[in-house]
């Protein structure tokens, strides 16, 4: 599967932005870092990059393109987003018991759980300090950058701790879920489209699309990943099939076998869930209710309809067509990603 134009075209600008923030300390803390981005080895070597799409800083400076902000005046806000992406991830592998991530071992395995808070946590603050250099913008408008961000960590944390809430409650419905990855997941998406336009959009309908657009693009994006959650082959994920259903995670999918014909399958699950460790017979178990329930179709799609909405919003910012076209070929690739 081909990478979209928008994941490849500004990779270098925020790369290069990334490891200026990060590169030039040699302590432990930092090597931590360098090693969760996928640039070095347990050892401090530098290796052939291992890091992840890349989506959240490529749609900040593809939106900034769009929109006629210079990419030179967004690349440190994309820098920030994905620094702030990459905390997020490192406190989730340690509260998920994550061992492998992008087919390496997770930090938290390696360093422990104890040192790698720390490194999340010196993640976070190198965002904010990112931030606070930026020198191209007035003082009201680094407020504006600064209280977008700090709104969509805060909402992500609120939407982690709904995730780690709803493994103990066997009653989630389909809207505990979707609020739920509004934050958790939506939040730093639609923040990502929206400090791509915050300098230079005044328009308020147009700002009003590109939110919109980001709230679409972060249900489809978390539906599809819980998809790869159950469903996806190790080879290319990393993790087992099932692996969520192992970890009792309550994503989509079980949220519509529990809930399918007023509960029809509850119990059983419910059973399964229960067990103090799910075995592969647990996990065939699951995963037959949901193949005879279609469960699998029904998350697609779902994934195809919050797709479509970003489509449909994203044409209502009025950008020229050659970012629409863009636009569009990303909306394809996230349909059908498989990592």
């Amino acid at each position: 599967m081909n990478e979209p134009k928008i994941l490849i075209r500004y990779k270098s600008r925020y790369d290069n932005e990334l490891k200026n923030s990060l590169s030039s300390v040699h302590s432990q803390a930092y090597s931590m870092l360098r090693y969760c981005m996928g640039w070095e080895d347990i050892n401090g070597e530098l290796i052939d990059s291992h890091s992840g799409k890349g989506l959240r800083p490529s749609l900040c400076l593809f939106v900034s393109d769009a929109t006629g902000t210079g990419l030179h005046q967004s690349a440190q806000v994309a820098t920030s987003i994905e620094l702030i992406h990459n905390f997020s991830l490192v406190h989730d592998e340690i509260q998920d018991l994550d061992k492998i991530r992008h087919h390496r071992p997770t930090i938290w395995t390696i360093w422990g759980k104890r040192k790698s808070l720390i490194a999340g946590n010196l993640m976070q603050v190198a965002a904010h300090n990112t931030i606070n250099l930026i020198d191209f913008v007035d003082e009201n408008s680094k407020a504006s950058i600064s209280n977008l961000l700090g709104k969509a960590c805060i909402q992500m944390l609120e939407g982690q701790n709904l995730d780690l809430l709803f493994e103990k409650n066997d009653s989630i419905e389909l809207e505990d879920y979707l609020h739920m990855i509004s934050l958790k997941t939506g939040a730093l998406l639609r923040a990502s489209l929206n400090l791509g336009a915050v300098l230079n959009v005044k328009d308020p309908n147009i700002l009003n699309a590109i939110d919109q657009t980001g709230k679409a693009l972060g249900y489809a994006f978390q539906i599809r990943d819980d998809i790869l959650g159950v469903w996806g082959t190790e080879d290319v994920t990393g993790k087992p099939v099932g692996a969520d259903i192992r970890r009792k995670k309550k994503s989509l999918p079980i949220v519509h076998a529990m809930g399918f014909e007023s509960g029809k399958y509850a119990n059983e699950l419910k059973k399964i869930y229960s067990h103090s460790e799910i075995s592969d017979d647990d996990v065939n178990q699951v995963l037959e209710i949901m193949n005879q329930i279609k469960t699998r179709e029904y998350a697609e799609d779902l994934t195809n309809n919050y797709l479509e909405a970003a489509l449909i919003s994203f044409r209502d910012s009025k950008v020229i067509n050659c970012f629409q076209d863009d636009f569009k070929e990303l909306i394809e690739f996230l349909a059908t990603r498989n990592y």
